[in-house]
Protein backbone atom coordinates (compact mmCIF):
# COMPACT_ATOMS: atom_id res chain seq x y z
CA UNK A 1 0.00 0.00 0.00
CA UNK A 2 3.57 2.19 0.68
CA UNK A 3 4.41 1.95 -2.70
CA UNK A 4 0.89 2.65 -4.33
CA UNK A 5 1.04 5.92 -2.27
CA UNK A 6 4.48 6.55 -3.24
CA UNK A 7 3.50 6.63 -7.18
CA UNK A 8 0.31 8.20 -6.68
CA UNK A 9 2.08 11.21 -5.07
CA UNK A 10 4.99 11.10 -7.48
CA UNK A 11 2.52 11.59 -10.48
CA UNK A 12 0.57 14.49 -8.69
CA UNK A 13 3.48 16.72 -8.23
CA UNK A 14 5.36 15.25 -11.64
CA UNK A 15 2.70 15.73 -14.09
CA UNK A 16 2.33 19.71 -12.83
CA UNK A 17 5.84 20.36 -13.57
CA UNK A 18 6.32 18.46 -16.88
CA UNK A 19 2.94 20.20 -17.83
CA UNK A 20 4.87 23.71 -16.90
CA UNK A 21 8.35 22.50 -18.62
CA UNK A 22 6.24 21.75 -22.11
CA UNK A 23 4.16 24.95 -22.07
CA UNK A 24 7.62 26.90 -21.57
CA UNK A 25 9.20 25.20 -24.69
CA UNK A 26 5.75 25.72 -26.94
CA UNK A 27 6.17 29.53 -25.59
CA UNK A 28 9.43 29.50 -27.22
CA UNK A 29 8.03 28.36 -30.21
CA UNK A 30 5.30 30.81 -30.92
CA UNK A 31 6.67 32.60 -34.09
CA UNK A 32 6.16 29.66 -36.35
CA UNK A 33 2.13 29.09 -35.71
CA UNK A 34 -0.38 27.95 -33.59
CA UNK A 35 -0.11 24.33 -35.09
CA UNK A 36 3.46 24.12 -34.74
CA UNK A 37 2.90 25.11 -30.89
CA UNK A 38 0.78 22.63 -29.97
CA UNK A 39 2.99 19.91 -31.54
CA UNK A 40 5.85 20.63 -29.74
CA UNK A 41 3.79 20.63 -26.36
CA UNK A 42 2.38 17.58 -27.04
CA UNK A 43 5.98 16.12 -27.98
CA UNK A 44 7.68 17.64 -24.96
CA UNK A 45 4.86 16.40 -22.72
CA UNK A 46 4.44 12.62 -24.04
CA UNK A 47 7.67 12.17 -23.81
CA UNK A 48 8.49 13.61 -20.20
CA UNK A 49 4.82 11.35 -19.32
CA UNK A 50 6.16 7.99 -21.24
CA UNK A 51 9.93 8.63 -18.99
CA UNK A 52 7.87 8.87 -15.75
CA UNK A 53 6.59 5.06 -16.87
CA UNK A 54 10.45 3.47 -17.75
CA UNK A 55 9.87 1.18 -14.54
CA UNK A 56 14.04 1.61 -14.92
CA UNK A 57 13.55 5.18 -13.55
CA UNK A 58 11.79 4.15 -10.69
CA UNK A 59 15.08 2.23 -9.41
CA UNK A 60 17.38 4.82 -9.43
Amino acid sequence: MKLILIIACVLITYIPVIAVISFIRALFSIRKGKAYVKEKFRDTFLHFFFELLNPFNWLL
